[in-house]
């Protein structure tokens, strides 16, 4: 495994057969599922925000590492909060679920070692989170799963406001890193959600979430579609977080990888 970033491309879909399959020959290897989704993102933001983010992110952990393969991500997703909204595209969770565990059964019989699911859209949580259950069981294969945004620690601390959740600070921040080209800074808007019991909007409260109601229907709680303070939004602070989510997913990677055998052989122990 070598750390060099002058390597073939990562993704999948920009590789030829025989470039997979060198990569699937080495042992143990690693196919990366971004997962994302289609929905509003406010009047600044694109619909594929989700998507675009954890793609680009996936990429870039996984650039120069031979053992690694960035699959083409999933990009619809559990969005029926966002339903009141043209353009968001909302599939069910047991049609996600299915999606993942056809995928990542069709990888498993090519020889694919682990399964990383990073999971770019807070809705599709428990789909994700059942797919990953259910492959254990039916592969016998490493199946690791994670919401990207918890890659993100130290970082929260460029952000200024006191709402992260969506079309805001922290997402405007990071598009305008991702993606600049794309992001519609003049029609930015700051909106903040009414009180809602149990509810507290931010990255770190969805992470964590002691009750779960399911998320609130967005348009009972902004008019924009976006909820906190986009204006706030800079390049640079999503040039930090991009940073320290980039290092720790590559972290992540590098560590399924170096244990492998010892994961491996847990799991068969336990599914007997």
């Amino acid at each position: 495994m070598t750390d060099s970033h002058d390597h073939p491309p990562v993704e999948m879909a920009r590789m030829t057969w025989p470039e997979v399959g060198a990569v699937l020959k080495r042992r143990p290897n690693l196919v990366i599922l971004p997962v994302g989704a289609l929905e509003q993102h406010g009047h600044h933001l694109p619909l594929g925000t989700d998507s675009i983010m954890v793609d680009a992110l996936c990429s870039r952990a996984a650039a120069g590492l031979e053992q690694v393969v960035v699959a083409p991500g999933i990009h619809y997703g559990t969005s029926a909060n966002h339903d009141a909204f043209p353009g968001t595209v909302s599939i069910g969770l047991d049609t996600l679920v299915r999606l993942i565990v056809d995928i990542g059964l069709d990888l498993f019989r090519q020889g694919v070692d682990i399964l990383l699911v990073v999971n770019g859209h807070g809705g599709n949580t428990q789909a994700v989170a059942a797919a990953a259950h259910e492959l254990r069981q039916r592969s016998g294969k490493v199946v690791a799963q994670l919401m990207w945004t918890a890659t993100i620690h130290d970082a929260w601390n460029v952000l200024e406001g006191d709402i992260s959740w969506h079309a805001d600070e922290s997402e405007t921040s990071l598009m305008l890193a991702f993606a600049p080209e794309l992001v519609r800074e003049g029609k930015a808007v700051d909106e903040r959600p009414r009180d809602l019991p149990f509810f507290k909007f931010t990255e770190e409260a969805l992470l964590a979430t002691k009750v779960d109601l399911g998320l609130p229907k967005t348009d009972a709680l902004s008019a924009s579609g976006t909820i906190g303070l986009a204006k706030l939004a800079t390049k640079a602070k999503g040039e930090t977080m991009i940073a320290e989510a980039t290092e720790n997913l590559r972290r992540t990677i590098t560590q399924l990888l170096e244990h492998h055998g010892t994961l491996l052989a847990h799991l068969t122990r336990t599914a007997g």
